[in-house]
């Protein structure tokens, strides 16, 4: 496919400020230049000569400083963030909001359980295949564009939400609300970065990651609120009125960080191919636990996965502005962050799926107390996070990740010995653990992934961190709930036999089939913190050499 290219006289200014690059190249002498020319080893020499003698709040090299009032201002970085912040509300929130809902859906549109779970299902599946993609657009015609058009997607999703009538209306419009959220998380961590110095970017990270914790904790409560006072639809026109205001912030406060092109060609086979990969792959993982691994229409949909992946990794070789920079993972930083991110997302799928199954059928709790218990996890990010994401501005990555790694490990160690006379508080501490790991492990590691990469292919990198934590969580709720259905029907056959009660039976099943589930996890997370101990040292960003080829467009291939 041919690439898109800018005219070097639209490349000079933007919104009346110098263009980054351009400044570098005036300032310095030849030394740039045959750096750019020759390779990433002397442009990584030359940026840290540029950056000894540059203020270090300033803009990362190649990102687009703020230009007038309070864009210009020192606290535009923090607008920035909050702005993303209410874009990462706005998805976290949505997934329990509704979820909480699903046995009201089934009796409002008389669909059993398998069938209104794709109220949450299609929402996935129109969000994950679209936001490797959309991260990637955000690079190349502007990552506020691309995010402010997620909130105007979103708002119009939850319109059509809130007057469907048939349970095939409901779930149109919770396509268009997936694909609004894919629009928005694709590229805020893209944003956060490019606003914030690399001396900060950790801290920002981590905020965000609070955030997130924020979201996941009152999802349940307010959705169970808003269904209990105002119905069903409640869920969805309550929430239309912050999608126009957080739209109108973002255009207020965010900088526009491209301006036009005279053509662009888009890389239509890549974008179609990683689709298709993303979401045949998701609906069989999905669907495989309920009808069977071996079943004809998911063992279809997995060599579809298969098939697509492999079209999709060839049109990527052959495009001149792939949706994936495929060089990126030469970059160890980048491959082994990304790795370890989908190992330990892999893993903690087993803690989501399993839990509740465990508080309510093994321990007898109630919904409520059992939703009591797990917001330990989200909540202990609201403290964790930040102090995380401050301490990797501090510390190396791989030694703040591998932390991370190894609490979350000894959280496993502990939670795979529960049981059914376990105290209910060495269970809440293991969880509050569990959730520090997590909240250590995530701001720290983003930041590696998005360091790794040149400026111009921040929003590739973030689309990749949104993209490998869905399909790994996923894949690990799958996962789980196929070996705990197998351990746990295996173990109930057991003591059955031995002539246990029926209902002691289930119970103690249901008790040693979490615990097996999570020794099998144990494996997966083992090895994510391998992989995060080698994953080298941290090395500044190298600048994109892009703005000095007038012949090579932005987020064109490094090759």
């Amino acid at each position: 496919m041919e690439s898109w290219r800018e005219s070097p006289d639209e490349r000079v200014e933007t919104d009346g400020f110098p263009d980054p690059i351009a400044t570098i190249q005036t300032e310095s002498t030849s030394a740039l230049d045959t750096a750019v020319r020759y390779g990433r080893g002397s442009v990584q020499a030359r940026l840290k000569t540029l950056a000894s003698s540059s203020d270090s709040d300033g803009p990362v090299v190649g990102d687009r400083p703020p230009a007038g009032g309070m864009r210009s201002a020192s606290y535009y970085k923090w607008l920035v963030l909050g702005t993303v912040g209410l874009g990462v509300l706005t998805s976290t929130v949505d997934g329990s909001i509704v979820n909480i809902a699903l046995p009201e859906f089934g009796e409002i549109f008389d669909k059993d359980a398998g069938t209104v779970v794709w109220i949450s299902v299609i929402f996935l599946l129109s969000s994950v295949g679209l936001m490797l993609t959309l991260g990637s657009l955000g690079d190349v015609v502007g990552r506020k564009r691309v995010f402010l058009s997620g909130f105007a997607v979103f708002g119009l999703g939850l319109v059509g939400a809130s007057v469907s009538e048939t349970f095939t209306q409901l779930l149109v419009a919770r396509a268009v609300q997936g694909v609004g959220q894919a629009l928005i998380i694709s590229n805020g961590n893209a944003l956060v970065v490019a606003a914030f110095p690399p001396t900060e970017r950790g801290r920002a990270l981590g905020l965000e990651n609070a955030v997130v914790g924020v979201g996941l904790a009152s999802g349940a409560p307010l959705g169970g609120l808003l269904l209990g006072a105002l119905g069903w639809q409640a869920l969805f026109w309550t929430r239309i009125p912050f999608m126009a205001v957080f739209f109108v912030l973002g255009l207020l406060i965010l900088q526009p960080d491209r301006k036009g092109m005279k053509r662009m060609q888009f890389d239509l086979l890549g974008a179609v191919t990683i689709f298709v990969a993303m979401s045949t792959f998701i609906l069989a993982i999905n669907r495989g636990p309920k009808i069977g691994w071996t079943d004809p229409f998911v063992f279809g949909l997995l060599a579809l996965a298969v098939f697509s992946t492999v079209s999709f990794l060839l049109a990527e070789k052959r495009a001149k502005v792939p949706v994936l920079e495929l060089s990126l993972f030469k970059n160890r930083m980048f491959s082994f962050s990304n790795g370890a991110s989908a190992l330990q997302f892999l893993s903690q799928g087993a803690i989501i799926i399993l839990m509740p199954f465990f508080l309510q059928d093994a321990r007898s709790l109630s919904p409520f107390e059992a939703g009591m218990i797990l917001i330990t996890l989200p909540a202990s990010r609201l403290v964790a996070g930040p102090i995380a994401g401050w301490a990797s501005d501090k510390v190396a990555a791989r030694s703040i990740t591998t932390i991370g790694l190894l609490v979350m490990t000894l959280a496993y160690f502990g939670l795979r010995t529960v049981g059914l006379d376990t105290p209910m508080v060495w269970l809440v501490v293991l969880l509050l653990v569990e959730g520090v790991g997590t909240s250590i492990f995530g701001p720290a590691n983003n930041s590696a992934v998005m360091g790794s990469v040149p400026a111009s292919y921040l929003g590739t990198a973030s689309g990749m961190i949104a993209t490998v934590r869905q399909t790994s969580q996923t894949t690990g709720l799958a996962l789980s709930a196929t070996l705990f259905a197998a351990f746990q029907a295996t173990h109930e056959l057991r003591l059955l036999g031995e002539g246990v009660a029926a209902d002691v039976a289930e119970r103690q099943a249901s008790s040693l089939g979490v615990q097996e589930v999570l020794t099998v996890m144990l494996v997966f997370l083992v090895a994510g913190t391998i992989i995060s101990a080698l994953r080298g040292s941290d090395s500044p960003r190298i600048p994109d050499p892009v703005g000095n080829d007038p012949d090579r467009p932005q987020g064109a291939r490094l090759d």
